[in-house]
């Protein structure tokens, strides 16, 4: 169950963090768009309604939010050491999350 939380949470944590021009330019070699950024944190963004979203209707509103921002804080420092030691390595990494956070959302819903 939290799983799903971590996985999508690194995958927030990717699209907010590569919207800003510092963590663009360590990621991409391509130069950086503001529209293209403003997507990339509205997506973000989306995705962390999303989990907490899908916290509240899994564990209820006593204890969704509370495991949602456990999720957040651990996905968090996971993106952070991951942006810290392999920036380049990071979108591989963060795609392949996001994929096993969506392959175990028929499982997390049982």
């Amino acid at each position: 169950m939290l799983w799903l939380g971590l996985c999508l949470g690194v995958a927030a944590w990717c699209l907010l963090s590569l919207g800003l021009e510092k963590h663009h330019q360590q990621v991409f070699a391509s130069a950086f768009n503001a529209g293209r950024a403003r997507a990339l944190r509205a997506g973000g963004w989306l995705l962390l309604a999303a989990v907490f979203a899908l916290f509240v209707y899994r564990l209820g509103w006593a204890q969704g939010p509370i495991f949602w921002f456990a999720a957040l804080i651990v996905s968090a420092l996971a993106w952070t050491l991951l942006m810290t030691m392999a920036p380049k390595a990071s979108i591989k990494v963060a795609a392949m999350v996001l994929l096993s956070g969506v392959a175990s959302i028929p499982l997390w819903l049982g």
